[in-house]
């Protein structure tokens, strides 16, 4: 049975960004950074089956390019600097951007895969 029928599926979709259990959202979906929990502790709905595997990842990447474009224009046409350190600038700049995004996007993507009944492993 699909899960949007019996909830918003905005609100699923936001607890899993938000990295709650997109089930109840009372409970934190990760245990670690990316480390998603096997049972919601409140409505012990089993996680450890769905896998969002690479998806995440080349979202936030792609993303995080949209984000780190107007750093760019800024770092390399606006700003004297040399090169090394506008790369060095951009690199730090995108590190950091893609290590806020990916744990959103991941929890977005389980929530995705849960309330559409996809297949897991």
């Amino acid at each position: 049975m699909n899960k949007f029928i019996n909830t918003n599926k905005f609100g699923v979709l936001k607890r899993g960004f938000m990295g709650s259990c997109p089930k109840c959202g009372k409970t934190k979906l990760f245990k670690s950074y990316l480390k998603q929990v096997d049972i919601c502790k409140v409505c012990e709905t089993e996680w450890i089956n769905v896998r969002a595997d690479d998806a995440p990842a080349w979202a936030s990447m792609l993303i995080s390019g949209h984000f780190i474009a107007p750093f760019f224009y800024l770092i390399a046409f606006k700003l004297d600097l040399p090169d090394w350190i506008r790369t060095l600038v951009l690199i730090v700049i995108g590190v950091i951007i893609c290590l806020f995004v990916l744990p959103r996007v991941k929890g977005f993507f389980i929530a995705l895969i849960w309330a559409t009944d996809a297949p897991t492993s």
